[in-house]
């Protein structure tokens, strides 16, 4: 895959690291989720920002609890990391820790969509490094978030190559009728590379013999309420099969914490008569469960492909793009960079949501249409929603409470989980700072409600001179059902 050249990359220099002795820490943390409505002082959801609205939020306490959460999520993929400990509701520990030994803990800021949602990593020991990856959402499924963070070391005689830090993957759970959980996956070094000469100098650590996985390979399926989920993913195609890299986590038994068994399982999967051709310029931009078995790969310009990750052998299903989608070429390249103009939902069990923000044939360059087409897996067929919306159309929602919108091109669609008639989009305009998200009903012709992206900086009211360790350049945004499988308790509590 071409995503995985800088990962290799960063293999080759991970043999200049020397790392520190191992730390053996097991420390029990506090976790819960703690939500509210208009953040740092920023712009509620469903709301306008009134004229000369200032974007530097004063530093005042969170607003309070509210009654209940949103039925779904548009969830951030970046992730903010704080040392405050306000906002964790006190409740049954849970045991988490980096692969150094560090305690870790997360929460969720909860936000009615369109307004987004985002993690809150809670990890006092980090040190402070620069240039260090910030932590991020790879994918969310029913109860289920996954995300991964870097781990930094420190030790005086090393020079810092910041990419070439461990990486450690957490699947944060809810539950109606316990605490969240939040759970390591353990690393995978199956296909990694294996230098004996340097191993000793790498242990505990061993970067180098990670598996390489690409965010947009990696896929999450839950099985129940219970905790059990499965990992996967796809990648090294070669020219007669591809690997699927699988991890089956199963809940502990009652009053265990036994979790040993998990392992990854690599398996080699035969490309059909036919497909080779189709997956040497397959592109995986995103990973969507389908139902309770099937990942679905998901190439926004070619089509999907389609897995049962449960089985023991499993096959590989194509279904291609609907004709008027399909493109052999990118408009948009950009190997590390979410495609902003298309998306794939599912919006109920095997009834899969295509949405396509096209350039217009006539008219202006900056002129679009909107067209939505629904598929559903067992019948293999592509069917136009008709729900369509041109540039005329879409700019002459705007009324005068939403005159202070930008007119410019949506990005990055979302699909609401509740109503597959809505759709969320980004708005910003070049070169401004400024980011809207608006919810759009497209079979009333509706604008429903407009938010404004709080800046990493205007987090629990900080003030916008803060550094910024994250600045908005095009990442997508992961819709999430999480906030539905909080207890009351734990998700709507400051």
């Amino acid at each position: 895959m071409r995503r995985r050249q800088d990962a290799a990359a960063a293999a080759a220099a991970a043999a200049r690291l020397r790392p520190p002795p191992s730390l053996s820490v097991s420390v029990i943390i506090k976790l819960q989720s703690a939500s509210w409505k208009n953040p740092g002082g920023g712009i509620p959801s469903g709301g306008n920002a009134p004229a000369g609205l200032s974007r530097d939020p004063p530093a005042s306490p969170p607003p309070p609890p509210l009654a209940a959460g949103p039925d779904w999520l548009v969830l951030d993929r970046f992730v903010h990391r704080t040392s405050r400990r306000h906002g964790v509701v006190e409740g049954t520990s849970e045991i988490s820790d980096d692969c150094v030994g560090r305690p870790i803990r997360v929460s969720l800021r909860v936000a009615d969509p369109p307004a987004l949602s985002r993690l809150y990593l809670h990890w006092t020991g980090r040190p402070a490094i620069i240039k260090m990856m910030e932590p991020n959402v790879v994918t969310a499924h029913r109860n289920s978030i996954l995300f991964k963070v870097t781990v930094p070391f420190e030790d005086p005689e090393t020079w810092h190559y910041a990419s070439c830090f461990p990486l450690d993957y957490f699947v944060y759970s809810a539950a109606s009728s316990s605490t969240p959980s939040l759970i390591r996956l353990p690393p995978c070094f199956e296909g990694g590379a294996v230098n004996p000469q340097v191993d000793e100098m790498f242990r505990p650590y061993r970067n180098q013999r990670q598996r390489t996985m690409m965010d947009q390979d990696m896929g999450l399926l839950c099985h129940d309420d219970d905790g059990e989920f499965t990992v996967a993913d796809l990648g090294h195609r070669y020219w007669e099969d591809v690997e699927l890299c699988v991890l089956h986590h199963h809940a502990p038994r009652s009053g265990s914490r036994d979790e040993h068994m998990d392992e990854w399982r690599v398996k080699k999967l035969p490309i059909p008569s036919g497909l080779n051709k189709k997956l040497r310029s397959f592109w995986s931009d995103t990973v969507v469960a389908v139902d309770e078995r099937h990942l679905c790969w998901v190439d926004y310009y070619q089509g999907l492909l389609l897995i049962d990750v449960l089985t023991e052998s499993p096959q590989l299903q194509y279904i291609p793009l609907p004709a008027e989608a399909l493109q052999c070429r990118r408009p948009y390249i950009d190997a590390l960079t979410p495609d902003p103009f298309r998306c794939v939902s599912v919006i109920h069990t095997g009834i899969i949501k295509l949405v396509c923000i096209m350039a217009a044939h006539k008219g202006s360059p900056s002129a679009f249409t909107i067209k939505t087409w629904t598929l559903n897996f067992s019948q293999g067929e592509w069917m136009d929603c008709g729900l369509t919306m041109d540039t005329h159309e879409f700019f002459g929602l705007y009324g005068s409470a939403q005159s202070n919108l930008p007119q410019v091109k949506p990005r990055f669609p979302v699909v609401s989980l509740v109503d597959p008639h809505v759709f969320c989009f980004l708005l910003k305009e070049e070169d401004h700072h400024v980011i809207w998200m608006i919810a759009v009903d497209m079979k009333k012709k509706l604008l429903q409600s407009s938010a404004l992206y709080i800046n990493e900086e205007e987090e629990e009211g900080c003030s916008s001179q803060r550094e910024r360790r994250y600045i908005f350049r095009g990442d997508d945004f992961v819709p999430s059902r999480f906030s539905s499988y909080l207890r009351n308790s734990d998700g709507i509590t400051w």
